[in-house]
């Protein structure tokens, strides 16, 4: 990664939401102190909502510290938001649990351009990473650059499609050889789903000019929030972080997605101040049903990705959209009719 970044360097907190998570625990943390960067300088923060398999003690494993979260209060944004506002160093980390950092160089080449340049609020990495090992569901996310096609489509993805050599996502980059750093408007809805899986921010800034309380800690948003208060550039290193996240398959994912939207598109709609669908991407969601019913974009796609690498996964993708936009309808009817049936219900009792 280009010139080596000298010995004087930020102290950083390693911020996880954990709920019974040892599955994958063990493997992330152990990564992390596998790096390179100087251990003294690596706080691991657990917020945890009360596990009771073998996350604990994975946690004294590895010298982390853990907040314990009341039960009524467990959640995975919350959880987050506990250990970022617990964490004593000059960074945060904000990773999952399933994550894993792939190289033990990782931490110095995220905090390089941190280091270079004072005004950038943050870095994250280009891609997800990608192997041939990985399930059908992470390689296609891996492939894709993306959690799910809605964003993809929407330009907001977090990640570069894997075969892509120059920035192709939002924002306006400058190429700085080992990483790009790039400048975001205030419209949220040019803004990508950055914020979680891998990404390094200056701690003590973001608790100056963002919400970043628990109970508004949604790590998107938090940065947007950045922007919005005129903090607009970010690096983007050209490396990648392992997001395990769908190897319960297809219909694994359709479950996860329901419940996540659900929760973060309507329960907690209020708190938001970005979302997938924003006010003014109504045509954009009307093209991407479009899009999806009728197979041929999809399709498409997947071709092309395909003759970059050869990988079937790419052709989960029509299969993607579609259960994304039945998803999608589905729980906006759910909720809609929710809707009027409390408005019926008041209106009889007036």
């Amino acid at each position: 990664m280009g010139k080596k970044v000298g010995e004087n360097l930020p102290s950083i907190s390693v911020c996880i939401a954990t709920y019974n998570s040892a599955k994958t625990l063990d493997r992330c943390l152990r990564l992390v102190r596998k790096q390179t960067y100087p251990q003294e300088k690596i706080e691991i923060v657990l917020g945890d909502g009360g596990s009771i398999d073998g996350t604990l003690d994975i946690a004294k494993k590895y010298g982390a510290r853990v907040v314990s979260i009341p039960k009524e209060k467990q959640h995975a944004e919350y959880n987050r938001g506990v250990a970022f506002n617990s964490a004593k160093g000059e960074l945060a980390l904000i990773l999952d649990h399933d994550n894993f950092l792939p190289s033990k160089n990782w931490l110095r080449q995220m905090v390089e351009p941190l280091l270079r340049h004072k005004e950038v609020v943050a870095s994250s990495t280009c891609y997800y990473h990608y192997s041939k090992e990985l399930d059908l569901m992470d390689r296609y996310f891996a492939l894709f650059g993306t959690s799910e096609p809605l964003p993809f489509f929407l330009h907001k993805a977090d990640r570069m499609l894997q075969y892509s050599k120059k920035w192709n996502l939002v924002g306006k980059a400058e190429d700085f050889g080992d990483y790009y750093l790039v400048l975001f408007e205030k419209d949220p809805r040019k803004f990508p789903s950055i914020g979680s899986n891998g990404c390094l921010m200056r701690r003590k800034l973001v608790l100056m000019h963002a919400k970043a309380d628990p109970e508004n800690h949604y790590p998107v948003d938090v940065l947007y929030d950045m922007v919005a208060a005129g903090f607009n550039k970010f690096a983007f290193v050209k490396n990648s972080i392992i997001h395990l996240t769908h190897q319960r398959g297809f219909w694994g994912f359709l479950k996860r997605r329901k419940r996540f939207v659900e929760q973060y598109h309507f329960e907690e709609h209020q708190k938001r101040r970005w979302s997938v669908v924003m006010p003014g991407d109504e045509f954009g969601l009307f093209v991407f049903v479009i899009y999806s019913l009728t197979i041929l974009g999809p399709l498409y796609e997947s071709f092309k990705g395909y003759l970059k690498i050869r990988d079937v996964a790419w052709f989960m993708h029509p299969v993607m959209c579609l259960g994304t936009t039945l998803i999608y309808g589905y729980v906006f009817l759910k909720f809609k009719m929710q809707s009027i049936l409390k408005s019926l219900i008041i209106y009889r009792q007036q």
